[in-house]
């Protein structure tokens, strides 16, 4: 089960950034909240006699505000993609020793994680030396299957980005949520109006984007909130991350499993099948049990991937050094400690190398016998092995159908890509100022 990074660990944080730079068997973490498997760290501690502490950030510009501010002497930050890059470019971050890599198998990465870094390489050559893929992904759309006539209009509108910024395609009362990040809102709202994600717009331009938002009338700007109200049947439409929606999707999955075998209607032997059958595109069981949400996914969405990365005022590089790789490791130790996999199935987002992809997609071919209902109850059954075999298998099946190793997408331009997105585009500060005051604007 995932669990909170509590507050008294980031309050300790706090306490002892004023001296921690200049402290020994100290690592100082700069990562994004719930983002890593806390057994792995602990786990790094213990095999590396030393103490992680870790701060966590919300933003990809926040995290270029707190490494660049310097008053704290981080060791690893984990920033997208173009945070890399600008972080780069302005001399923020230390070269990365591979030869003091060897858990990081660069030829094992996968597609997507090739195409972004070729990408990235177009930007700034060399751009690779300085990071190691941790997790990437997408962007997506997710919405309710429970309300008639949204599936289809989300799903086959001409503009795949419509049921976000167009109410007169989709059915009457559907409530709309738009994720609270304006340059990805931006990006969406570019993709909508078939506008250039890659260069600063144009007043006009920009005043379509504000009109655009203006006449949408969201009915909620959030974040985390976004995926939470859609499970929970408050909204039916959002932008999100597509491995917040991954996540919530296989729990509901296992706990609308678990519903029906209590309520008899499915059999041990039925299991697999009952899995199969509400994770397609029916999504119906016994014309009772489905999921209750799905997401879409435009061929032109935002793809990412977040790295690890060495700052260049880190003050414990060989410890960064060994905490990197151990994150990219697999069976570590006379423990067996995996911690590549761990992270990847903690967080739901996709895995950087096609090895570890497969390992997560073969958990879909477990098989269920009598064993696994041996003493179940109906207190037990909802945190009990047999509740986490079906996670397993939902979460396999869920890489597969979102997260395609292969995608050879054919985009609105007639071109081809081996995976769905793009990486945002670095602008200058001046522009994301203007991005900024555009969106503030439009929402109030």
């Amino acid at each position: 089960m995932r669990k909170r990074i509590s507050l008294c660990f980031v309050l300790v944080f706090f306490l002892l950034t004023v001296c921690s730079c200049q402290r020994k068997n100290i690592l100082l973490f700069l990562n994004w909240g719930e983002y890593v498997d806390e057994a792995m760290i602990e786990e790094f501690e213990k095999m590396y006699n030393c103490e992680v502490l870790m701060d966590l950030g919300e933003s990809n510009e926040l995290f270029y505000s707190k490494v660049s501010a310097g008053t704290t002497c981080y060791d690893v930050v984990c920033p997208s993609d173009y945070m890399v890059l600008k972080m780069a470019e302005n001399n923020m971050l230390r070269e990365l020793d591979f030869s003091r890599l060897p858990n990081y198998n660069k030829e094992d990465r996968m597609p997507g994680v090739k195409g972004i870094a070729e990408a990235l390489e177009t930007k700034k050559e060399g751009i690779t030396n300085y990071y190691v893929p941790y997790l990437w992904g997408t962007w997506g759309i997710a919405y309710s299957t429970l309300k008639d006539g949204l599936k289809e209009s989300v799903t086959t509108a001409q503009n795949q980005w419509a049921s976000l910024f167009d109410r007169n395609s989709l059915p009457a009362g559907t409530r709309v949520a738009m994720y609270d990040s304006n340059l990805h809102s931006y990006y969406a709202a570019c993709r909508y109006l078939g506008l250039d994600t890659e260069k600063t717009l144009s007043k006009t331009e920009l005043n379509q984007i504000s009109n655009l938002i203006k006449g949408m009338h969201y009915d909620a700007w959030g974040t985390d909130d976004i995926k939470k109200d859609i499970v929970a049947g408050n909204r039916d439409v959002g932008f999100m991350w597509t491995g917040d929606f991954l996540y919530y999707y296989c729990e509901n999955t296992a706990s609308t499993v678990i519903d029906a075998y209590l309520a008899g209607d499915v059999t041990i032997d039925e299991i697999s099948s009952m899995i199969e059958t509400i994770t397609t595109d029916a999504g119906i069981y016994k014309e009772k049990y489905q999921v209750g949400f799905d997401i879409f996914i435009p061929s032109d969405t935002i793809a990412f991937c977040d790295n690890l990365v060495i700052p260049k005022q880190a003050a414990h590089y060989d410890l960064a050094l060994e905490f990197i790789n151990f994150m990219c490791g697999r069976d570590e130790g006379e423990n067996h400690v995996d911690p590549a996999f761990a992270n990847t199935y903690y967080v739901s987002y996709n895995a950087p190398y096609m090895s570890l992809y497969e390992d997560i997609v073969g958990l879909k071919d477990a098989v269920f016998t009598a064993e696994d209902v041996e003493g179940l109850t109906a207190s037990t059954a909802y945190d009990s092995d047999l509740y986490w075999k079906i996670y397993d298998v939902a979460i396999g099946i869920a890489f597969e159908k979102y997260y395609p190793k292969e995608e050879n997408i054919t985009l609105p331009d007639g071109s081809i890509k081996r995976y769905k997105g793009d990486i945002l585009a670095t602008f200058p500060r001046n522009y994301i100022n203007t991005i900024n005051s555009t969106f503030n604007n439009a929402k109030a």
